[in-house]
């Protein structure tokens, strides 16, 4: 029984071809998109600068749902129409060929969107900054409240536009206006 389990690991770990370098390398898209959800500002603030993103995500509508001061972490989430007007389109053609056919497409088609919403906030006193990390993901659900799809959101405009605001609510929180 000794031999038996070393030799069974021996056997299984030669399939193994991925390579731990290979596992931790960091895809391009990876490093880009960290790159897209990370800003940085020269404060060590932390609390100016969580208290300016939460005041950002309320005003994208977002709701607040957890908050961690210790941590630097603001979780948020807000619920939208998932329907997009080509697909009822199709739904109003399937009514008038097949009403039964309709009634599952109606069903199963996208209705609601969740869009969940993070910020992760670290500071390096070394070289006196604070690191705010913004990512969102979205889950859409049917009729049914079954979920159709599931993934991160990287259009950048939609960083773009949360930098922006938050840029603006900070230097308004450091001047005091």
């Amino acid at each position: 029984m000794k031999f038996i389990i070393p030799i069974f690991l021996l056997i299984f770990s030669g399939c193994a071809t991925t390579s731990v370098k290979e596992m931790m390398k960091i895809e391009t898209s990876t490093a880009q998109e960290r790159q897209l959800q990370t800003k940085s500002f020269n404060t060590v603030d932390t609390n100016k600068i969580l208290s300016s993103s939460i005041a950002t995500l309320q005003d994208l509508g977002f709701n607040i749902d957890e908050i961690n001061r210790d941590f630097g972490i603001v979780s948020a989430s807000k619920t939208r129409d998932a329907r997009e007007v080509s697909t009822q389109a199709g739904i109003i053609v399937l009514v008038l060929l097949s009403p039964g056919a309709a009634m599952t497409a109606s069903k199963h088609s996208d209705h609601t969107q969740e869009i969940k919403a993070s910020v992760v906030i670290s500071t390096n006193n070394k070289i006196k900054k604070t690191f705010v990390r913004f990512t969102m993901q979205r889950i859409v659900r049917n009729q049914e409240g079954s979920v159709n799809e599931v993934g991160s959101i990287r259009e950048a405009e939609i960083y773009q536009q949360f930098y922006e605001k938050l840029s603006k609510s900070v230097f308004l929180e450091a001047n005091e206006l």
